[in-house]
C-alpha cells in the first residue's frame, strides 16, 4: 500500500498522521527498523511480517522468502 492510499496519511501535511514510515526497499526497512525500531514502521509496509519473524527467537518456525 502506498502512503497516500493510507486513510492514516494526511494529504495536507503530505505525512502519515501517526508518524510511520514506509519504506520500499528491504535493506531500507532493515536500517530503518535498527536505528528508529519496528513500532515506527507502518504496519502496511509489505517488508514487516518478515522483519518481525527475523527478529523471532531461535525456537520459533522463520518463513522463508
Amino acid at each position: 500500500m502506498t502512503c497516500r492510499d493510507c486513510p492514516r496519511y494526511d494529504m495536507d501535511a503530505e505525512r502519515c498522521r501517526d508518524g510511520k514510515v514506509n519504506p520500499l526497499e528491504w535493506e531500507t526497512a532493515v536500517s530503518v527498523s535498527q536505528v528508529l525500531g519496528l513500532r515506527s514502521i507502518c504496519s502496511f509496509n509489505r517488508h514487516r511480517e518478515r522483519l518481525i519473524a527475523a527478529r523471532a527467537p531461535l525456537g520459533r518456525a522463520r518463513p522463508t522468502r
